[in-house]
């Protein structure tokens, strides 16, 4: 059942990308998923703007891991998370399980799709916009360029890694290849260290992007060499950060003349942004049913029975 893309369906899970950060980067299924679905499990990294997005009355968890923590805490985490989502599907909910950045990137999906698979639960995948993908936007650093980058190298980059004497560091050697390194703002100064100890030019160029996609976002570029140094003691570097390394680093000065101005301040609803911007897509069937729910929706809040304000926390610790 995996990636059928067709009505969400009840007792199914679906694995769903909320992109880097900003809620014009959902994909149009994404929001389909998530404004349907009977219960959402959520990470730390998914904006409150976009778990306001969840269908009205569903069933909200907050299920966010902290970063650097030990393998086998992890491990437990991510067992009571998987196991959620398998008891929920078997109630007969639709659940949707929404993780920052793309699912079968670095976020622990296939544990989930085990979970599933052994409790005969069907699931969908639902790609999204990926944080380095959203980096090199950001940076305007294109991950490939002719000559100068041919293939692109995904990695994450943690303290842990840096303490792996079975980490292959040579790799980094690779002629004409970009690198993403995920997670890897507090590694950097160790993983940079490491790099020039096999070799790695220290003049290799190199940057960090904070909280690609969102208003907020900032680049930091600098050499293997030089980086660590710039970053250090940025209080305004909050996470989370992408580190781009590689050639196509050293052109973003020459491709940065054209590019455009910053995006206008977010709006005050982007819950409306996102609803106006698939109505095209939506047919007359889809509108008129879509009119009456709004009407059902306002005659509700006239009468008292819902508030418009954002989700707010109950003792649980779930949202609703």
């Amino acid at each position: 059942d995996a990636g059928d893309a067709g009505p969400v369906r009840k007792g199914t899970v679906y694995l769903v990308g909320a992109g880097p950060g900003a809620i014009g980067c959902l994909t149009l299924r994404a929001l389909e998923v998530l404004g349907t679905c009977d219960a959402v499990l959520h990470d730390r990294l998914v904006p409150a703007e976009i778990v306001r997005l969840a269908r009205l009355g569903a069933e909200v968890r907050y299920v966010g891991k902290e970063g650097n923590v030990d393998t086998d805490r992890m491990k437990v985490q991510q067992d009571d998370i998987s196991a959620q989502l398998a008891q929920l599907a078997l109630k007969g909910f639709s659940v949707c399980r929404l993780k920052g950045g793309d699912p079968m990137i670095f976020a622990r999906v296939g544990e989930e799709m085990e979970e599933c698979a052994k409790a005969g639960v069907p699931y969908e995948i639902v790609p999204a916009v990926t944080a380095a993908l959203a980096a090199g936007a950001d940076a305007n650093v294109p991950l490939t360029f002719r000559k100068a980058a041919t293939s692109v190298r995904i990695l994450t980059m943690n303290p842990s890694t840096t303490r792996d004497e079975s980490f292959d560091w040579a790799q980094f050697l690779a002629p004409a290849t970009t690198y993403a390194l995920y997670m890897g703002l507090s590694a950097l100064p160790a993983c940079c260290e490491r790099m020039l100890a096999v070799g790695v030019p220290a003049d290799r160029p190199m940057a960090i992007v904070d909280r690609a996609s969102l208003p907020a976002a900032q680049t930091v570029a600098g050499t293997v060499g030089t980086l660590p140094g710039l970053v250090a003691g940025r209080k305004d570097l909050e996470g989370p950060a992408m580190c781009l390394l590689g050639d196509v680093v050293g052109l973003r000065d020459r491709l940065s003349s054209g590019a455009r101005a910053a995006p206008p301040p977010a709006p005050a609803d982007p819950a409306l942004v996102a609803a106006l911007a698939v109505l095209p897509a939506v047919g007359d069937d889809g509108l008129r049913a879509l009119r009456d729910r709004i009407d059902e929706l306002l005659r509700a809040r006239g009468e008292g029975g819902l508030q418009a304000a954002p989700a707010k926390r109950a003792a649980s610790g779930d949202v609703v």
